[in-house]
C-alpha cells in the first residue's frame, strides 16, 4: 500500500456551505478545514447535520449554496465516482453472494487495476486489517467486527484520498467496537490516511481523531483537539453534551457570577481568577451581556466532589454506578441538581455524607445563549 501524504498540506475546505431538504435548512453557512494526513472526528448529537454535510462532501448531496475543495480545487462538479473518496457506512453493504476477496477487489475492478496487482493489493489490505487469508471466505460467514474490518479494507484498498465514515461501529457490542476502534486508528495513522468520522459519542470521537469538530444546528461550533475540549469546554452545552461533569447555573434573580467566593448549593466555593477555572472573557456569542457575571454558569467535574468530615453540607446518595475502575456516586442536595463524584465504592444509596466542591476541579463557563 502506498501511504498518504504527511506533509499535512491543503486537504479538504468547506466554504460557506448550505444544505436544504424539502425547504428545511439542515447545514447553514457552515466552515471546515481538514490538513492531509488528519483523521477528524465530526461529532454531534442527532439531527445536527452530520451526515448531510458528509454526503454533501462526498458528492451525494448537492449544496444549495457554498463549496467543497480538496487541494484548492473546486469538487462541486466532480461526480461523486470520480472524487477518489472512499466511504464506509454503519451497514457495511459487502455483496453478499461474492467472497470476501471479491467485496475488497470491487473497487480495484472498476478501476481496471490488473489482475496480479489487485490481488497483491488485497491481500495487502486484509493482512493490514487483521483477516490475512480471508479472501475466499464468504459474506455470511463474518462476524460484525469482521465485515466492518472487510468495509474497511475495500475502501481503503483503493487509496482514497479522502476516507469518509459515518458512524461504522454504532452496531458493534463495547469491547469489539472499543478494539476495532484501536486497530482503526493505527491503520489510518500507518497510511497517513486523511479521514473524516461521524459519531454521536464523545468517546469514539476522543479515541480516534486528532481533531474534532463538534457540531449543532447545522453548523461546526468549535473545532480543537481531544484534549482542548476536555480541558477548556468554553460554555454549557459542550460540557453537558461531552459528560464532563454537572452544569449548575443560578436560579432566575440569583446574583451573577463574580467576584472570587461564588454561594452554591454545595457551600462557598473561592475560584481564583489565576487558575484554569477562572471566568471566561466576553459574554456568550450572540447575546449582549456583558462579562460581569451574566450568562454563566460552573461546570463542576466529578473529581471535584470530595468528603468533607464535619464541614461542607450534607448529601443523600441517590445513585451508585461503576465507569471503569471508577465509583460514581450521585449526590442529591435540596434546591440543586443531581451531583455526580468519584467517591468510595463503600457508599450506598440512601445513605449521607457530608461533601463539599474542590475549586481546582470547577470552571466557570459560557451559560447556553
Amino acid at each position: 500500500m502506498t501511504t498518504g501524504d504527511r506533509s499535512g498540506g491543503e486537504g479538504l475546505e468547506v466554504r460557506d456551505l448550505s444544505v436544504s431538504l424539502d425547504d428545511h435548512e439542515i447545514l447553514r453557512d457552515l466552515q471546515l478545514s481538514v490538513r492531509r494526513g488528519e483523521i477528524l472526528a465530526l461529532l454531534g448529537p442527532s439531527g445536527c447535520g452530520k451526515t448531510t454535510l458528509l454526503r454533501t462532501i462526498a458528492g451525494l448531496q448537492p449544496p444549495a449554496v457554498g463549496s467543497v475543495s480538496w487541494a484548492g480545487k473546486d469538487q462541486r462538479s466532480v461526480p461523486a465516482h470520480r472524487r477518489r473518496f472512499g466511504m464506509v457506512f454503519q451497514d457495511h453493504a459487502l455483496l453478499p453472494h461474492r467472497n470476501v476477496g471479491a467485496n475488497v477487489a470491487f473497487g480495484l475492478r472498476m478501476q481496471k487495476v490488473p489482475v496480479p496487482e489487485r490481488r497483491r493489493r488485497v491481500a495487502e489490505m486484509l493482512g493490514m486489517v487483521g483477516l490475512a487469508g480471508y479472501e475466499r471466505r464468504g459474506v455470511a460467514t463474518l462476524s460484525g467486527g469482521e465485515a466492518q474490518r472487510v468495509a474497511l479494507a475495500r475502501a481503503l484498498v483503493t487509496e482514497p484520498k479522502l476516507l469518509l465514515a459515518d458512524e461504522p461501529f454504532a452496531a458493534l457490542d463495547r469491547p469489539l467496537h472499543d478494539r476495532l476502534l484501536a486497530d482503526v486508528r493505527q491503520i489510518l495513522t500507518e497510511l497517513c490516511q486523511t479521514a473524516i468520522h461521524v459519531t454521536h459519542d464523545h468517546l469514539e470521537a476522543f479515541a480516534l481523531a486528532d481533531t474534532v469538530a463538534l457540531m449543532r444546528h447545522g453548523r461546526i461550533d468549535r473545532t480543537a483537539t481531544p484534549h482542548e475540549l476536555r480541558a477548556d469546554p468554553r460554555d454549557a452545552w459542550t460540557a453537558d453534551f461531552l459528560g464532563l461533569g454537572t452544569v449548575w447555573q443560578p436560579p432566575p434573580g440569583s446574583p451573577p457570577l463574580t467576584g472570587t467566593t461564588i454561594r452554591t448549593p454545595w457551600g462557598p466555593l473561592r475560584l481564583d481568577a489565576a487558575t484554569p477555572n477562572r471566568p471566561p472573557t466576553g459574554p456568550p456569542a450572540g447575546t449582549d451581556k456583558d462579562a460581569a457575571g451574566g450568562g454563566r454558569c460552573l461546570l463542576i467535574r466529578p473529581e471535584a466532589v470530595q468528603g468533607a468530615g464535619s464541614g461542607g453540607v450534607t448529601a443523600t446518595v441517590s445513585d451508585i454506578r461503576v465507569a471503569g475502575d471508577r465509583t460514581i456516586a450521585t449526590f442529591e442536595v435540596p434546591g440543586a441538581p443531581p451531583l455526580h463524584g468519584y467517591l468510595p465504592a463503600s457508599f450506598t444509596p440512601a445513605s449521607t455524607h457530608r461533601i463539599a466542591l474542590d475549586p481546582a476541579g470547577v470552571t466557570m463557563l459560557r451559560a447556553d445563549p
